[in-house]
């Protein structure tokens, strides 16, 4: 299906010309996902983080207000937006569906196509960007500014940059419509073993015939029937006589891969109908050759070259960046986390594809910046994020998967993740414009993620929610159920249920009238049901430690506002550090216990945090005349350093900030 035709199905066309304003001024905006003021500070402090300091020194380092709750997808509309959750509608990575009490992605709603005689496209797909708002770069870029946006979370589809550039972060799928399924592939893996996991990945089972072995890789849901049926394509693998390499054949395409190596990136295309195809690259890591057969594929990306959606405005720019620069992961969920905490990759082939996948942002950004100059420059890192959450573990003695041998190897890793983002910040500035504005941002801070709470079997034992049989094995579910619409809550009895907890941190009441099945009344009766749920949350101590686990439970009503404020989850719960929502209760589950310790390498979190202690970092090439920066007051700030009035009536406020001076005046 031709780009042009693609572009058109999610609402701008696919290329656009408009006259820009001269770059005479220019604001540079960088997003570090999850980097953490205290860890930031400390770095700063022992000088190695050199470039950071500077901009401490000589212009404004602050702690920065970041969104309740401190999740990466609400914070970065409230960045983008100027407005609160309650505006953007966005409270979570998922919502819930009240008449079916399904979860569902809160970022993206999506249609299928229709096909005559499963043939002929007669209506297209369509996807719908959730986040409402609309972000200061597409104002700048509609007053007329030249804008280039990189990584911007939540931009899928893209939003529309007359005469600039925008490539989408995170929010963008892979092409099974999930945020990152990875393959791995085992000669060793028990015949149960094979299936989901739970949280993002298919284990394969090979079966060695001498030295070959053949699978398929499960694609796209074909969308020409109503089934779930997905489309595979076949791959096969062969160790080279020596036992030392793999040789990979997929669609065409051979490599043989040497033990302990990446591939090269493999394009695959799998056939919908004779007259369409999804296409999608990814890359092998060959784990162990032999005596095993063991190999990684990391998530089938959408491949920029040819997009099933498009992931760029205009459409084909993707294309042009792969052109100049290679093929590059275009999925939103970045880093291999999954593969990682499942156990299928170690720690040092995360980092080796995190540092490969950062540079690759890195090139592009600096290449814009020095031959294609914009007046306002965005751009979004979350390599920050995702190694905060997988090794902070390896820096925490106290946390339960601390193993002091592997500490002595990547105990360092988010340090030099930090570091790493230390030289982006030196070779952005001698890059700018003299004179120009540099703002670094994160959208929250970081702490130990050491124990999960049940918060649906907390609410069956306090009586809030009742099971059919009390006694029935609890379902397990995964994100593949997610994906599929699966069936949640199969032992839940609603009609004497009043609460439930579905996302990071979120409670919904039963509400009647409201859910299908509801039974508590609103109003009155509602409000009584919160605030009785909420000091008993609040009282409730770890069993171990007697300690507070809830540091906040905030109610909806009162801390939400805006046109979507009816969205927002009855109850959030905030955690003290340490603490968060168990894996189980995030996609619902009930399962025994109420505090568990969590065993997983994803040991760092933030997202059901309290705001007041997870706050994010604020750095400014200027001196800013502020006590309590927010970031909602990002958007604001940047419209009005470019004189375009606010889209709506915004929640943040514009900062003060002294004037620029040049950027290189003293580097």
């Amino acid at each position: 299906m031709p780009l042009a035709l693609l572009a058109g199905l999610v609402g701008f066309p696919a290329c656009q010309h408009q006259a820009t304003r001269p770059v005479t001024n220019q604001v540079v905006v960088l997003g570090f996902d999850g980097m953490s003021p205290v860890l930031a500070a400390k770095w700063m402090e022992e000088g190695k983080l050199p470039n950071f300091e500077h901009l401490a020194q000589t212009g404004t380092f602050m702690k920065l207000g970041t969104t309740n709750p401190p999740e990466s997808p609400v914070a970065w509309a409230s960045f983008a937006t100027g407005l609160g959750p309650g505006g953007t509608g966005i409270y979570d990575f998922l919502a819930r569906n009240p008449k079916t009490y399904l979860p569902r992605i809160a970022l993206v709603a999506k249609r299928k196509p229709k096909f005559l005689f499963g043939l002929i496209p007669i209506r297209p797909p369509k996807v719908t960007n959730e986040r409402h708002g609309i972000p200061f770069y597409e104002a700048v870029a509609d007053a007329g500014y030249k804008t280039t946006v990189l990584r911007m979370p939540l931009e899928f589809p893209p939003s529309p940059v007359p005469g600039g550039k925008l490539l989408a972060g995170l929010g963008v799928p892979d092409v099974r419509g999930t945020w990152g399924t990875f393959f791995y592939f085992a000669s060793d893996l028990a015949p149960e073993q094979a299936g989901n996991t739970e949280f993002g990945g298919k284990l394969v089972r090979l079966n060695l015939d001498g030295a070959d072995a053949t699978a398929e890789i499960s694609g796209p849901v074909d969308p020409t029937t109503n089934t779930y049926r997905r489309i595979s394509v076949p791959v096969s693998f062969q160790v080279t006589p020596d036992k030392k390499a793999v040789t990979i054949r997929l669609d065409g395409q051979t490599e043989t891969v040497a033990a302990r190596h990446w591939s090269k990136w493999f394009e695959e295309k799998f056939p919908v109908n004779f007259f369409l195809s999804v296409h999608a690259i990814s890359r092998f890591y060959v784990l162990e050759s032999s005596p095993a057969l063991r190999v990684y594929m990391c998530p089938l990306n959408i491949d920029p070259k040819d997009p099933a959606l498009p992931v760029s405005y205009p459409a084909n720019w993707s294309k042009q960046l792969a052109d100049k620069w290679g093929d590059f992961k275009t999925l939103g969920w970045w880093h291999d986390t999954w593969g990682l905490n499942e156990g299928r990759i170690s720690d040092g082939v995360f980092l080796q594809d995190t540092f490969r996948t950062m540079n690759t942002l890195t090139k592009i950004l600096l290449n814009q910046l020095q031959d294609h100059p914009p007046s306002l420059m965005v751009a979004v890192y979350t390599s920050t994020d995702s190694v905060s959450h997988m090794f902070w573990r390896l820096m925490d003695p106290q946390s339960p998967t601390y193993n002091p041998v592997e500490a002595k190897k990547y105990g360092d890793a988010i340090l030099e993740t930090y570091e790493q983002c230390d030289k982006v910040v030196g070779e952005v500035e001698k890059r700018m414009k003299p004179g120009g504005t540099l703002i670094i941002v994160s959208d929250h801070g970081f702490h130990a993620f050491n124990k999960g709470f049940n918060t649906n079997t907390w609410l069956v034992k306090n009586g809030y929610m009742v099971l059919k049989n009390p006694n029935a094995e609890e379902k397990k579910y995964t994100l593949d159920n997610l994906f599929s619409q699966g069936s949640f809550f199969p032992n839940v009895d609603w009609s004497q249920t009043k609460a439930y907890a579905l996302g990071l941190g979120q409670i919904y009441l039963n509400i009647y009238g409201r859910e299908r099945y509801g039974i508590v009344e609103p109003g009155a009766q509602a409000h009584q049901l919160e605030e009785e749920i909420r000091s008993k949350l609040l009282a409730y101590r770890d069993p171990q430690t007697h300690q507070p686990v809830l540091e906040g439970v905030y109610l909806g009503h009162q801390i939400d506002h805006g046109a979507y404020a009816k969205e927002a989850p009855d109850l959030q719960l905030d955690f003290y550090p340490g603490y968060r929502t168990s894996w189980e209760t995030s996609l619902g589950a009930i399962p025994p216990g109420i505090v568990v310790t969590n065993t997983r390498k994803w040991s760092g979190d933030h997202c059901a945090s309290d705001p007041k202690d997870t706050q994010a970092i604020l750095f400014i090439n200027r001196k800013l005349d502020s006590s309590d920066p927010r970031i909602i007051d990002v958007a604001p700030t940047v419209l009005k350093m470019f004189n375009v009035s606010p889209p709506d009536q915004l929640d943040g406020k514009p900062w003060a900030l002294a004037p620029s001076t040049p950027v290189q005046a003293e580097r």
